[in-house]
């Protein structure tokens, strides 16, 4: 146990170390956690006024039972191992018993659990306002981190017994999922009862007594709303006591497991292990390679030189699940029927599409056609290969966003005008940004420590906005007054493209040295 202790401490010792490796590592480090722990002071020590508690309570409950269902599922969809290879290496080749191992899943449940949760939590005090005080956040962090360690050790649970039992991990994500569409279900009837009013299906729905009951994220919403309105015996303890109950459960089920699972856990390490390098690598993890590809005939046109590029990503993107291949749709709508039950304005849906499909776009694959050296042996110019490279992870997102914010403005009853003059101008951003990365590769290379890639990435990702602010400026400071939406929205598009052009001319000539790139 003493050896699992210390393989835990240099674990987190190595990657604080990692973080301090070189001047640019130490700037980040120190922006990321000042911006972080100045946010989190800010957010208490600003002047806040008290949130409805309907909406606060329909907020935290979507927010918790969207994250938890995209986790939960995530995991059951595919093989991607509960151990690193240096871990399952580590483990697996030293004098340490099955339970040792076990305990060491247990342990490192923990601090995961808690960074997940922080992340929840981040934006809980400016959603529910002065009623969340900082002893009531830290109890709050504690109810979200015991939430998440159910969603991890079920996970660990469940893949261990699904090597003895091949098939049960299929099994447990059908019931789940029958369990999640029961659930909308109720949804669908309750909007119908309300008119289709989604603001007040979801304030009913979640705020139900009943949504109480439901395992794990309702037993969360109803700690969390209780300790905010104060109701401590008859609500908070309860709830917390369940979430408890479940993790206690889970680890003596877990701990004391037969199973054999080392060959199978450490043929998985190869998959984790993958995911790591490609962040440690790229800054980013590419969805489509991890996905599992289904066997299955594709209509795909084959073409040649440049193009083949573009057929390899077309084939593998045909390849992948449903729900892999138009992610970055259903976020999109997710984040369009938020706006309708918080009633948020369409800017601010806008802004939440676009940002979304933004990040998303980091994890195409064409970051991973940067790194592989046989794109060098393609008889094609190295500007060809770059457009055909990047081509359809841009047609992708420029759809996904598109259909979430033309479906927005439908519903919003934006004017038509407006309504595609929007849709043009997160065009333009949306090819801006995907040079602005491009160019950071060009100039900085692979062979740079991957937090200043992603340093480098966000700083071109701001700048490119700069040119059209200035144009505004400009046009608002020579007509005195602020221009209309079209003058703007002409604006903006055409400085974006001109930029979009030049920095894909400086980012030409990327695959000439692809050969050395690993």
């Amino acid at each position: 146990m003493q050896a699992i202790m210390y393989l835990l401490r240099r674990t987190y010792i190595n990657k604080l170390k990692r973080s301090f490796s070189s001047p640019v590592s130490i700037i980040i480090t120190l922006i990321a956690v000042l911006s972080i722990g100045s946010s989190i002071v800010f957010a208490f020590t600003a002047k806040r006024s008290g949130a409805d508690v309907k909406f606060a309570e329909t907020l935290i409950a979507g927010i918790v039972l969207l994250i938890g269902v995209i986790l939960y599922n995530s995991f059951l969809s595919r093989d991607s191992g509960i151990l690193t290879m240096a871990d399952a290496n580590f483990l697996f080749t030293g004098p340490f018993e099955r339970r040792t191992v076990l305990a060491y899943l247990l342990i490192s449940t923990a601090p995961a659990s808690v960074l997940t949760g922080l992340m929840i939590c981040f934006y809980f005090p400016y959603i529910i306002g002065s009623a969340l005080t900082a002893p009531k956040f830290l109890v709050v962090l504690l109810i979200n981190s015991l939430l998440f360690a159910c969603i991890y050790l079920s996970y660990y649970y469940i893949y261990i017994l699904d090597i003895e039992k091949p098939g049960l991990k299929k099994k447990v994500r059908k019931v789940f999922l029958a369990i999640i569409g029961a659930m909308a279900i109720v949804f669908v009837i309750v909007l119908f009862n309300t008119g289709f009013d989604l603001k007040i299906t979801a304030q009913k729905y979640f705020t139900h007594y009943l949504y109480n009951l439901v395992p794990l994220f309702g037993w969360t919403k109803w700690a969390i709303s209780s300790l905010i309105a104060g109701n401590i015996i008859y609500g908070f303890i309860p709830a917390a006591v369940l979430l408890s109950a479940v993790i206690v459960f889970l680890c003596l089920a877990l701990y004391n497991i037969n199973t054999d699972f080392y060959e199978k856990t450490l043929e998985d390490s190869i998959s984790l292990q993958k995911l790591l390098d490609d962040k440690r690598t790229n800054g980013n993890v590419d969805a489509r390679s991890i996905a599992k590809l289904k066997d299955k005939a594709s209509a795909v046109k084959f073409n040649s030189g440049a193009g083949a590029i573009y057929s390899r990503q077309q084939l593998e993107s045909n390849k992948v699940g449903f729900g892999t291949r138009y992610r970055e749709v259903f976020m999109g709508l997710i984040y369009v029927a938020f706006g309708l039950m918080f009633s948020l304005e369409f800017n601010f849906v806008l802004v939440m599409v676009g940002f979304s499909s933004l990040t998303m776009s980091l994890n195409d694959s064409w970051h991973r056609d940067f790194k592989k050296p046989y794109v060098f042996l393609i008889p094609a110019s190295s500007f060809s290969k770059l457009i055909m490279s990047v081509l359809p992870g841009m047609v992708k997102t420029l759809l996904s966003g598109g259909i979430s914010i033309a479906l927005a403005g439908l519903i919003y009853k934006v004017n038509p005008v407006n309504l595609l003059s929007y849709i043009f101008v997160f065009a333009s951003f949306v090819v801006l940004f995907i040079f602005a990365e491009i160019l950071t590769y060009r100039l900085i290379g692979s062979g740079t420590n991957v937090m200043a890639v992603t340093f480098m990435r966000m700083l071109f990702a701001m700048a490119a906005c700069i040119p059209a602010v200035i144009v505004l400026v400009i046009i608002t400071v020579v007509s005195n007054e602020m221009p209309d939406l079209p003058a703007i929205f002409v604006s903006v598009i055409s400085t974006n493209l001109v930029f979009s052009i030049l920095l894909a001319y400086l980012s030409r000539g990327i695959f000439e040295s692809s050969e050395i790139m690993d």
